[in-house]
């Protein structure tokens, strides 16, 4: 294989990232899925994914799932000791790989990104702040939750700017245009720095799914 996805833990975290990123176009055939346990192996050979059994710190495991070719690397582990020396291994495997990895504890996210890590979403904060959303504002915890579910009412999607939207405003366009990614920055829809949209920008917007809804 080569430019694909890995995907380091199949418990809940490591499914539904799989879901998400297979809902917008990924193959399954280009997703080799890492876990210790042998339950967890089956189910993703079930689902149609490649899988190799072992515990993905080790160097010869990551090279099993020929992470040194891979595009993308995503780390669902249970624990953030062992997401970190996951991170650690696959970095000085790959340097190109863009590494996307989850951990419980906001704390632990530095050493995360020290280890190599792209992005770090942290698990215990998202949901704590979705849990506040719902008790003070239920209609945005609502729409945070759709938001949340892929191919349900609402989604976020990445796009190029097309030819006829370049020269327009963000907020010119049909689509509810969040951020606008400008080379390695994401600028927020009404920073001045974007102006107009140019040919190369990509937008981060909010759209609708056909033939689904938002209410409960």
């Amino acid at each position: 294989m080569r430019d694909h996805t890995v995907v380091v833990g199949f418990g809940t975290k490591g499914r539904t990232a799989l879901r998400t990123v297979c809902g917008a176009g990924l193959k399954k055939d280009q997703v080799v899925v890492i876990d210790p346990s042998a339950k967890a192996m089956t189910a993703a050979a079930v689902e149609g994914f490649e899988a190799v059994a072992g515990d993905a710190t080790r160097s010869d495991v990551l090279r099993q799932a020929e992470v040194q070719r891979a595009g993308k690397i995503i780390v669902a582990t249970q624990r953030d000791d062992t997401a970190v020396l996951v991170v650690l291994t696959a970095r000085q495997l790959n340097p190109s790989a863009k590494i996307v990895a989850a951990v419980a504890e906001e704390e632990n996210a530095p050493l995360l990104r020290q280890s190599g890590a792209d992005e770090v979403v942290t698990g215990a904060s998202a949901a704590g702040r979705l849990l506040g959303l719902s008790v003070l504002t239920p209609a945005a915890g609502l729409v945070m939750e759709d938001l949340m579910r892929q191919g349900s009412g609402l989604d976020m999607v990445e796009r190029p700017v097309t030819k006829a939207e370049t020269g327009r405003g963000p907020r010119d366009l049909d689509d509810l245009v969040v951020s606008v990614v400008r080379g390695h920055r994401v600028l927020a829809y009404d920073d001045p720095a974007v102006g107009v949209l140019e040919p190369m920008d990509r937008i981060v917007s909010i759209v609708r799914r056909e033939g689904n809804g938002t209410g409960r």
